[in-house]
């Protein structure tokens, strides 16, 4: 099937404080490299809009396999899988000097600009993506549980104008900074303020991120993050080195209860690199 291939020279104003690009920044890679190949088949923004479409993310599944910093070159590799009826599944690797550092899908819907609704998708993009053998639509996966066992972490933050995108709406990329934020919140409560992580050698890091989009947020909303261990962390008394690698379950919602997002990540150890300005290890 046709893809897209999009290179990319990082750069240190996307690396995070061990020195590894950021979840938020290689999501932002990702959604460049699709904006791109709709633009490369013939679909480009201003068509879009004569047609009064748009798309819009509903769930973006990551796994990290080896860390990347400024000055690294990688590839973005990008194609189709399948299309629904109002929805599209995107895969992407990503990729320096030929290994795999990152995997990832993004499922895609297809809206009308004007109401947000979902729209059939046509034919004619439909081809253009895909050619004329389009293989059966995929199976999706199932939504996360909208609660985790006990009492959660609560992490609360307003949006503000710097987190919006083009149609005004928070940017996807933006949640994997508050989901991070309200992690190390999580982290900090149970033991595990960064101050002592970084005295420790590094830090706990995403590994993989799963996230569902439920509903788009402008800027001035208050949003309340609620984050649950699926295992144990370490108490502050632990006489143990660095933290254990932990899986988050996630939620954000409105301060009415309106769900926004479902999330599970993945977390574990990097070690600081050697020098300031390398990659990370581990």
């Amino acid at each position: 099937m046709p893809g897209y291939r999009l290179e990319r020279r990082l750069s240190h104003a996307d690396v995070d404080f061990l020195g590894e690009l950021k979840v938020a920044a290689l999501l932002g890679l990702l959604e460049q490299a699709a904006v791109e190949a709709s633009t490369a088949v013939g679909f480009d923004a201003a068509r879009y809009m004569r047609e009064g479409r748009i798309w819009i993310i509903r769930r973006t599944r990551l796994q990290r396999f080896i860390p990347v910093g400024g000055t690294d070159t990688v590839d973005v590799e990008t194609h189709v899988e399948d299309f629904r009826r109002a929805r599209s599944l995107r895969h992407y690797t990503v990729r320096r000097a030929g290994a795999a550092v990152a995997e990832a899908t993004t499922d895609w819907v297809y809206c009308d600009l004007q109401s947000g609704r979902p729209a059939r998708i046509p034919e004619a993009l439909q081809r253009a993506f895909m050619g004329d053998n389009a293989p059966a639509p995929l199976p999706r996966e199932r939504s996360f549980p909208a609660a985790g066992n006990g009492e959660p972490l609560i992490f609360e933050l307003t949006t503000q104008p710097s987190h919006l995108d083009h149609v005004a709406h928070v940017n996807n990329a933006v949640y994997a900074s508050y989901l991070e934020d309200a992690a190390f919140a999580l982290f900090a409560a149970r033991g595990w303020p960064l101050t002592r992580m970084l005295a420790a050698g590094g830090a706990l890091r995403i590994r993989s991120l799963d996230f569902e989009y439920l509903n788009d947020v402008p800027a001035g909303e208050h949003l309340v993050i609620r984050s649950w261990p699926l295992e144990e962390l370490s108490a502050a008394g632990s006489d143990a080195e660095v933290p254990p690698a932990v899986t988050l379950l996630q939620t954000i919602t409105r301060t009415d209860g309106t769900e926004v997002m479902r999330a599970q990540s993945g977390w574990a150890w990097r070690r600081k690199p050697s020098v300031i300005g390398g990659v990370p290890e581990g």
